[in-house]
C-alpha cells in the first residue's frame, strides 16, 4: 500500500483565532475528527484567556480510549511550536501522539528520537528470526557488506531518491567480492565489469541488495518505526535486463560423463541431483525413512523455503535410492562422506553429513575430467527441469517437482523450450480431421521459356 501525504483537515470553526474565539465554553472540548478514532478538540475557558488543544484516540484494536493536553492555542499569542500551538501545529502534535498511544495501547516498544538505517536493519532482523527466515545469515551479510557502511548512520527520513540511485549504480559499478581468507586484511574482489556477461552480473546483484533496503526500510515505515514517507526507495528502480539469457543445462551424454567423472562419495549426490532437482542443501538433509518405495516419492522435509514438498520418482530414480536405503536404519542420513575425527590426517575416519560448501570443489573437479565448461552443482537442477519440460511435461506439474508454488519461476527460466517441445507434442498428439478436399487441387506446372 503507498503512502499517503497527510494533509491538515480544515474546520471552520477551528482554522482561525476568530472563529474559536466565538465558541461556546462547555464541559467537553470542541472536537473535529482528523482520522477514524483520532480527534483534536478545542477547549474554550469560562473566564476568557486563551484556550487549549487536547487529543483522543480510541484503538479498535485494544478497545480502548486515550486523552492527552496538547498545550495553549494562539488565541493572542504567536504560536511557536513549543508551548502555543496554532491550529495546524495542534494536529501534527496530535497525530505523533497518536502513534505513541497506539504501540502502547497493543504492548508495542515505543521509539523516540533518530531512527537510523542501521535501528531499521536491527527491526527487521528481529522480525525475521521470529519468523524462521532461513536467508537471514545470507541477508545480514549483504547489509554489512553494501548497506550499512553507505547508510548506517543515516535516519531513514535523511535518505533521498538521489541519494539511493548513486549508491545502486555503484553498486553495479564495483567488481564483486569473493570468499576471501580468514586473516587477509582486504576482501578479493574479481574481474572489473567490463564484459556483458559480467556488467550483467554486476546489476543483478546490484537489484538484490536493493531489494533488501527496499525490505527492511519497507518494513520499518508498515510498523511506524519511521515517518519516512517510502518515496526515497520506493521511487528507485531497479536496472533492467540483468536476467540472463542462456542458462545451463547437460544432456543426457553430457550428464553421463560428468556423473562418471565424480569421486565415489560426490557421484551419489550428483545423481540424485539430477535425478529429483533438488537443491544440495536439501540432499544433504534426507534420511532412509523419506524414501517411500511405494509411493515411488522422495519426501524434503527441509526446503528452501520452508515448505515440505514430495518429488515423485522415475523407474531410474526408484532404482537408484533403493539400493541406495537398501539395509540402512530409517533414522540414518543419505548422504555422508568421509571425513577425520579431527584435522590430523592421521585421526580416525569417520562418516559425516555433507556442510553447505563443500559442493564447489569437487564439481569443478568433476567438470574438468569431463572435459565440460565448468558449471554449479544448482545448474544440475536446471537440467532436471529441462528434461522435464523437453519432454512435454506441464509446467504445474514442473513447478511442484522443482517446489515452486506456481509457474512463473519454471517459465522464466525454461520458457523457451517450451517452444519445441510444444511443436513436437502437436505434431504427435494433435488429430488430423480429414476435413480437406484435396481429389481437385494439382500442382502447378512450370513451363520453361523457349
Amino acid at each position: 500500500m503507498e503512502d499517503l501525504v497527510v494533509r491538515n483537515v480544515r474546520s471552520a470553526k477551528l482554522d482561525t483565532r476568530s472563529a474559536r474565539l466565538k465558541l461556546s465554553s462547555q464541559k467537553e472540548p470542541h472536537w473535529v475528527s482528523l482520522a477514524p478514532g483520532e480527534a483534536l478538540g478545542y477547549y474554550r475557558p469560562k473566564q476568557g484567556g486563551a484556550g487549549t488543544w487536547s487529543a483522543r484516540l480510541y484503538d479498535p484494536v485494544s478497545k480502548k480510549i486515550a486523552r492527552k493536553s496538547i498545550g495553549t492555542a494562539d488565541d493572542y499569542t504567536d504560536a511557536d511550536d513549543r508551548d502555543v500551538f496554532s491550529y495546524a501545529q495542534a494536529q501534527a502534535k496530535a497525530r505523533e501522539w497518536f502513534e505513541e498511544a497506539r504501540a502502547d495501547f497493543r504492548g508495542e516498544p515505543i521509539r523516540r528520537g533518530p531512527f537510523t538505517v542501521k535501528d531499521a536493519w536491527e527491526a527487521y532482523a528481529e522480525d525475521a528470526e521470529r519468523r524462521g527466515m532461513k536467508s537471514l545469515p545470507q541477508t545480514g551479510a549483504t547489509v554489512r557488506a553494501h548497506i550499512l557502511p553507505a547508510f548506517g548512520n543515516m535516519e531513514v527520513s535523511d535518505l533521498t531518491q538521489y541519494r539511493v540511485e548513486k549508491w545502486h549504480q555503484k553498486l553495479a559499478e564495483a567488481p564483486a567480492r569473493r570468499r576471501t581468507k580468514k586473516g587477509a586484511d582486504e576482501h578479493a574482489h574479481g574481474e572489473d565489469p567490463i564484459t556483458p556477461d559480467v556488467k550483467r552480473a554486476r546489476r543483478a546483484s546490484a537489484n538484490r541488495v536493493l531489494g533488501v533496503l527496499k525490505a527492511m526500510l519497507s518494513f520499518a515505515k508498515r510498523r511506524r518505526l519511521t515517518k519516512a514517507s517510502g518515496e526515497a526507495w520506493r521511487e528507485v528502480a531497479p536496472f533492467r535486463g540483468t536476467v540472463s539469457a542462456r542458462q545451463r543445462f547437460l544432456n543426457p551424454d553430457e550428464a553421463q560423463r560428468l556423473v562418471n567423472a565424480c569421486d565415489p562419495e560426490f557421484r551419489l549426490l550428483v545423481q540424485a541431483a539430477l535425478l529429483t532437482g533438488a537443491r544440495f542443501g536439501e540432499l544433504t538433509r534426507i534420511r532412509v525413512s523419506d524414501f517411500n518405495e511405494m509411493s515411488k516419492t522422495i519426501f524434503f522435509e527441509l526446503t528452501k523455503n520452508s515448505k515440505p514438498r514430495y518429488v515423485y520418482l522415475t523407474e531410474e530414480g526408484l532404482s537408484f535410492f533403493r539400493s541406495l536405503t537398501a539395509g540402512k536404519r530409517g533414522d540414518q542420513a543419505l548422504f555422508l562422506r568421509d571425513s577425520y575425527s579431527n584435522r590430523n590426517r592421521n585421526s580416525e575416519k569417520i562418516l559425516r553429513p555433507w556442510r553447505k560448501s563443500e559442493a564447489s570443489r569437487p564439481m569443478a573437479e568433476a567438470c574438468e575430467a569431463a572435459g565440460l565448461e565448468a558449471m554449479t552443482f544448482h545448474e544440475l537442477r536446471h537440467t532436471y527441469a529441462s528434461g522435464l519440460v523437453n519432454r512435454g511435461v506441464p509446467l504445474a506439474y514442473v513447478a511442484a517437482q522443482l517446489g515452486h508454488t506456481d509457474t512463473r519461476m519454471v517459465e522464466k527460466h525454461y520458457g523457451h523450450i517450451c517452444h519445441s517441445a510444444l511443436a513436437e507434442a502437436i505434431d504427435k498428439l494433435a488429430p488430423t480431421w480429414g476435413i480437406l478436399d484435396t481429389s481437385n487441387v494439382a500442382n502447378l506446372e512450370i513451363k520453361k521459356s523457349g
